[in-house]
Parts: structure tokens; sequence; C-alpha cells
């Protein structure tokens, strides 16, 4: 009679042979001076023939992973996959994966590889600009949180998560494309949810370290430091910085990153514990050349598009890389903590979250300028060459954050019922400038930072602005609901209401601009899902939930080119929320050596919120189009094997029909949209991965694909299919080698190989500005409605990093 593995396990048992004699346990384990080795006791539950659960005596297990990395060598399908059993399509990645991926790199590059999910960097690590998307939804319509603290502001969604967490301390990244749980601290859930967690403290004293070299003059060190558990007191605890300089990913410059993270966890039994996790990040990027990366700039350029490497003062060239990039600062502090009472069980996470961004561009500023409705004469702008109505300035958006809240959730556990309620509490101060201010002679800007006193001045000595308004966002989101377990825990079902009040007040200071517009907005989100263990290995799951996207802060401002005094962009405060009703229904299948589910979507969208650019000069501009309704179907599928002679392949799949449903609105006529396909949304996708370990040495390599992806409402331009492939190759110094004798000091050392865009693909990898059309085209009312191109992020290059990696 085989027992039945848990799902909730993030590892799984392998069989060991015991000897026990003169009170000796002797243990047989593949690699076992590799690896931490733990006796667990436990009971186990079996099934009989006629489907009864019985209780079986007590049994010992073997449990094995590497003490630093987490590594198991046994999660399926190189820890691509996992067992599920929540209601609704759900994916995770562990340590098995995280770990032998190159460290600089961002949480949604370990998760390119799920069914559905399209990542797309232009640098490998994804500082500079990363792109996610799943199920043809973009990641500002996905939730993302960190141990249950929001990520994305509920102000405007502003994410960057490569600043978020260092790899090396990520626990598990797990994607939920149909729509997030109920108690999810998120107000742009209409695609679904992302979830990151932290790994937890060693309970042995001792650290990490890792140090790592590779192309673009990539150099990257980390240390992590653990405290082990204190005495008897079941406090444990780490501390790690990492430090990070490399060369724009596509022509001249430098970039640095320092980071420190730290965890604090206390835990006095399994229902009762309490942690303070922290993370601190300054970091400068390069702003890329987004603003031409158009099709035509492609054909015509290539890799050429690329910002100069020299500053030509005769000239005052805007494309000089010292006045193109951006300077962070950031850092988030959350205390997710669960306590239990007999029967009552309280989870609660207070966060507070700061973010300092300043983005630079170089741009030509006029003598004569716009502030809002006001007409200035006689600007002086710094260096301005002789004979010239015009001046080179380094044009900068600043964006300055501070939010903070708290998710509490109560749940009681009353016979087959467990009834939960619970509210989450936010608010997001945000102050967003657009100012100017002067270049060196050698092409630098005065301040990189946008500082005010720097900023360039009119003739009565008021800063110029060409933006510089405030937005203060409160949430409320009130939510119930129920898991009831039936058949002894063959059937289950969840569900419930969430209320969410969202409140936002922006305040303009430019003058001509309206001073002060709001908005009140409400999320009425039922969902309910079950699913049903049909046997030891077959489950069946289906739910169905709504989803909503508040309308950004951005909706609110106006945005004037001080060149000429028109609006590049209008405040609104009637916009209407996107809204989705998904339903899915799927089945599971786990045994011992195959893991894999295969689910079925629709979706049903209203008031699609489609988020994109507009350019003033070389600066960004946020616009948003209303994309009327939606509709969506498709099938995702994944599988993959736990070990068998130490290989462990993966393969993932979606197929996804999206197409739209209305007529868009230009200006006073409607283009001809309604059956077009849906933008960013490839109709196929495809990832297989292959994972080989024996201990001593092993290697992976990933292989994704997606289809055309339109980039336009009217489907007439795309972004081309595109297939990448990465690699990795690694080895472990065993204490019993040569080098290994030397180096016993040091816990299961390795040395590995990762290799980004093996074959050297040239390409676009996302579109990062959608368009209503790329050609003229007549509305349905005979306007001819102008075309206008969109914009891509292109594909990072071939980059190999080597990385040491070690335990102590």
């Amino acid at each position: 009679m085989e027992c039945i593995e848990s799902s909730k396990q993030s590892h799984y048992s392998f069989r060991g042979y015991f000897i026990v004699a003169g009170g000796v346990l002797g243990v047989m384990a593949t690699s076992a001076s590799m690896a931490e080795t733990k006796i667990v006791k436990h009971h186990h539950s079996y099934r009989n023939r006629a489907g009864i659960i019985h209780s079986s005596p007590e049994t010992i297990h073997v449990q094995s992973s590497h003490v630093f990395d987490g590594v198991t060598r046994r999660a399926p399908g190189g820890g691509l996959i996992r067992p599920q059993i929540a209601p609704k399509a759900r994916s995770t990645v562990s340590q098995d994966y995280i770990a032998k991926q190159a460290p600089a790199q961002n949480a949604y590059n370990f998760a390119k590889m799920m069914p559905g999910v399209v990542v797309a960097n232009t640098d490998p690590a994804g500082h500079e600009k990363s792109a996610l998307s799943m199920r043809g939804l973009t990641q500002d319509e996905i939730a993302n949180t960190y141990d249950g603290m929001p990520l994305s502001s509920v102000g405007g969604y502003n994410l960057d998560l490569a600043w978020v967490v260092d790899s090396e301390n990520i626990g598990t990244v797990t994607a939920q494309p149909g729509s997030a749980n109920l108690d999810t601290a998120a107000v742009n859930a209409s695609g679904g949810a992302f979830y990151l967690t932290s790994r937890n403290p060693s309970k042995k004293a001792g650290g990490t370290f890792d140090v790592g070299a590779g192309s673009s003059n990539y150099t990257r060190e980390f240390l992590r430091l653990e405290s082990g558990e204190i005495g008897h007191s079941g406090i444990r605890s780490f501390i790690s910085v990492s430090n990070q300089h490399d060369t724009f990913y596509h022509g001249p410059g430098n970039e640095s990153f320092q980071h420190v993270d730290f965890k604090v966890l206390k835990e006095w039994d399994e229902g009762n514990r309490i942690s303070l996790i922290g993370g601190f990040m300054r970091g400068l990027a390069g702003n890329e050349p987004y603003w031409n990366t158009t099709m035509a700039n492609w054909h015509t350029l290539g890799w050429k598009n690329q910002l100069s490497r020299y500053y030509n003062p005769s000239q005052q060239n805007p494309d000089y890389w010292k006045l193109n990039w951006l300077h962070s600062r950031t850092y988030n502090i959350l205390a997710p903590s669960k306590f239990t009472y007999g029967h009552v069980h309280l989870d609660i996470t207070p966060y507070t979250a700061y973010n300092y961004k300043s983005y630079g561009s170089g741009q030509k500023l006029n003598n004569n300028v716009y502030y809002g409705n006001q007409l200035i004469t006689g600007m002086i702008i710094p260096g301005q060459l002789p004979g010239h109505n015009t001046g080179l300035a380094e044009g900068y958006s600043t964006l300055n954050e501070m939010r903070g809240g708290f998710v509490a959730k109560v749940t009681l556990d009353v016979g087959v019922n467990h009834p939960y309620f619970g509210y989450w509490f936010d608010y997001d101060n945000s102050t967003n400038r657009n100012g100017y201010t002067g270049v060196n002679q050698d092409g630098s800007p005065y301040t990189p930072y946008g500082w005010t006193s720097k900023t360039l001045r009119m003739p009565d000595g008021r800063p110029f602005y060409t933006a510089n308004y405030s937005d203060i966002t409160k949430t409320h989101a009130l939510f119930a609901g129920d898991t009831l377990k039936l058949l002894r825990d063959h059937l289950i079902f969840d569900g419930g209401m969430r209320v969410v009040m969202i409140n936002r007040n922006a305040t303009e200071r430019i003058p001509g601009l309206p001073y002060k517009l709001g908005r009140n907005e409400l999320q009425l989100l039922p969902q309910l899902g079950g699913h049903y263990q049909l046997t030891r290995n077959w489950q069946v799951f289906a739910g169905v939930a709504t989803g909503a996207k508040a309308a950004p802060d951005s909706y609110l401002i106006s945005t004037i080119n001080p060149n000429t005094g028109s609006f590049v962009s209008k405040g609104n405060n009637r916009v209407k929320d996107e809204y989705s009703i998904s339903e899915e229904a799927g089945v599971r299948y786990n045994d011992k050596l195959f893991v894999g589910s295969l689910t079925y979507f629709h979706y049903n969208f209203t008031n699609r919120q489609i988020s994109t650019y507009g350019y003033l000069g070389n600066q960004q501009v946020a616009e948003n189009i209303n994309g009327g309704g939606q509709t969506s179907d498709g099938v995702d599928f994944e599988i993959g094997t736990r070990p068998f002679f130490n290989f462990r392949p993966y393969v993932s799949a979606q197929y996804l029909h999206s197409i739209l449903n209305n007529n868009l609105r230009v200006g006073d006529d409607f283009l001809p949209t309604k059956g077009k396909h849906s933008t960013n949304a490839p109709k196929w996708t495809v990832s297989f991965g292959l994972d080989w370990d024996n201990g001593p040495f092993f290697w992976n390599f990933d292989l994704t694909y997606f289809s055309r992806q339109y980039s336009t409402f009217m489907n007439d331009e795309y972004l081309p299919k595109l297939a990448t492939l990465n690699l990795t190759v690694g080895a472990r110094l065993l204490p019993d080698t040569y080098i290994g004798k030397y180096l016993s000091f040091l816990k299961s050392p390795e040395i590995m190989l990762w290799v980004n865009n093996l074959a050297d693909t040239k390409a676009y990898s996302a579109i990062n500005s959608v368009k209503m059309n790329a050609q003229s085209v007549r509305g349905l009312r005979g306007t001819l409605i102008p075309g206008a191109a969109p914009t891509y992020n292109t594909l990072s290059r071939f980059y190999a990093i080597v990385t040491f990696r070690t335990g102590f």
C-alpha cells in the first residue's frame, strides 16, 4: 500500500533503507555528503481498493536538500511544477529551479516557463525594463504581492520587481492567471495574481556567499549571514547584502545596484509565528531609447538603435547616454504574522513602502515655453548655442511615493465549515514632477536626481515644470467567505464576496489645468470554486470569479507640451473600471512520477483598460485606452516528472483565442475593430524545460516560444513570433574530491554557468506601447483616422554569467 504524498510539502521524500544495530541508524542516500538529512516521523494515510482512507503505522522518510540553497533534486519538472489543491488554475516554481538560474534575475524570469506566461526583458536581469503577461493580460492587470504585501502601488501600479528582493532570498514564485484570492491586497487583479514569497531563515548558524562575472562587464557579490535559532527562543534571522555593476545592455553607459534584505522569524508552534521582513535598494539603470523603437526603426537600425557614446557640444545631441538614465531608491518593510487560539486563526500583515525614481532624458527646450496656459518668454537655457532659439536640457520625471497599510484575516474552524472574514486598508501618497535641469559642457546633467534646487527656473524665479501633481489614494476592502470540506476532505468548496472602496484625490499645481480632480470607485467581486479528489491521483476543479482593475491616477492628470502649449493628455474622472468574469474548469494528475494539469478558461471583459505610452520629446507619458469589451477562451496545460535517471523534464502550453467585442471610439468616429484579435494575446505559447542533476553535476535548459502578438486594435501591425533558449551548466565540489579537500570549511560549494539567449536571437521581445491603428484607416463615419506606430522592447542579447556559490 502506497503512502499519499502531501501536496503542501515544498520538497519530496525519497526512499531510504535503514539498518538498526546497537542503537545505530544507518542511512544510505545518494550524495548524502552534499545534503542535509532529516529523519521525520509522522503518520500517513492510504486508501484501500474500496476508497476508504485509513491511518498507517508510523513511518520514517528521509528528506534531503542542499543546506544553503534549498535544492532537493526531487521537485517535479526540475522545480517548475508542484501539486496544487487550489480551486483554480495555479502554477508554482520552487528552489530546485530558482537556485539554478543567474542570481541577478528578477522573479518574473522564474515564471517564464509557466503556461500562458510571457516574460520579456530588455536586459537579462530585468532591471532596465521588464514585461509580463498572462493569458494575454499585461502586468498592470495582475495583482503582485510579496508575502501578502501589495507590490504594485494602488495609485499607478508602479512596480520594478527586480528591485524588491534578491533572488537568493526568494522562496517560491506562484502565478494564478484566472483570478486573485479574496484576501489578495490589490485593486488591479482583473487578469489574475502573481505571488512571491521569501525564504525562511535557517535553523543553523552560517550563511551563503556567491560571486559572479559575465558579459557587459557584469560583476556581482552577495553575502547572507544566518543567525540560526538563538538559544531555544524560536527566533532565527538573516541579513544579506548584494552589489552589482555592469554596462548598459544596449550601447554605452554603466549601471550599479546595491541591495540589503533581512528577515527575522519567531515561531513557537505550527500555528503561531511572527516575522519582520525588509528590503532596501539603490540603483542606477539605463533609460534606453524606447521612444523610437518602432518596426520601421528596427528595420533601419536594428541593434544600432542605441544611445550615443559621445557628446558633441556643437550639436548638443540629446541621445547622449549620460542624459538618459534612471535613479531609484526603494524600501519595503512588512511583518506577516499568524496567531492561533483554539479554533480561531488570525493572519495579519502590516506593511510600509517607499519608492523614489527619477527618469532622465535629453530634450530640446525653447526659449519661449508654456507653463500650463501661460506663455513664458526669455527662458535661459544654460549652454545654449549662439543663434539658436532652443537649447539642450535634461528633462526629468520624478516619482516620490510613500504608502502603507495592513491586511487582516480571521478564520474559524467550525466543524466542516471554515468561515473567514477580513479587512484591507492601504494609503498611498505620491508626488510627480516633470522638470528640466541644465547640461554641463561635457554633456552630463546638472543633477540626475531631479533636485528642485537644480531645476531650470522661469525669469521670475519660479521652478519650471510641465507636470507637478500629487495623488492620494485610500483603499478599504472587506471580504468574507467560507471553505467547506466534505466527504473526508475529498470535496472542498471555497467562495465569498469582496467589496473594495477606492478614493482618489489628485492635485495639479500647473496653472490652467484642473486644480482638483477626484473619483470614488466601488468593486463588488464575488467568486466560487471547488475541487474534488476523484482518486488518489486524479483531481478535478472548477470555479467562477470576478475581477476588476481600478483606473490608475494617470487618468486624472493633464500634461502640457511646453514648446506648443497643447495637451499631451487630458485628465478625466469619469472613467469606468475594467471588469472581468472568468470561468475555469480543469483536471490535475499526481503520482509517483508525473505531476500535471489541464485547464479550460473563459473570460468576458467590459471597459478593458489598455495602459500604453506616448512621448513628450524622449520622455514617456502615460496614456490610457478604453478597449471596450473582450472575450477570451483558451486551454492551459503543464506536466513535469519526478526524477528518472536524474532527468526531470517539464512541458507547458497554452492556446488562446481572444477577440474584441466592440468598435472603438476615436474622436467622433469609430474604428472597425469588432471581431479583431486582442492586443498582447499570442494564440500559442509553449515552453519546454529539461533538468538533469546527479549530485556532482547538473544542467538544464529552457525553451520558450510565443506566436505573433498584435500591437494595434486594427491588427495592422504585430510583434512577430519568437523562440528563445537559455542554458545552465554547473558542478558541485564534493568533500571527497581533490579540490573539495582544500575547501572542507565550505558547505556544498558549486560553480555554475548561465547563458541567456543562447542563439543570440535579434528581435523585439514585447510590445511597449499599443496603438489604435498603425496605418491610416477610414472610420465607420467616414473620418480618416491617422495611424500611429507602436513601440517595442528589444530582446536581451546573448549573455553569459559564471557564478561561484557556497554555504558556510
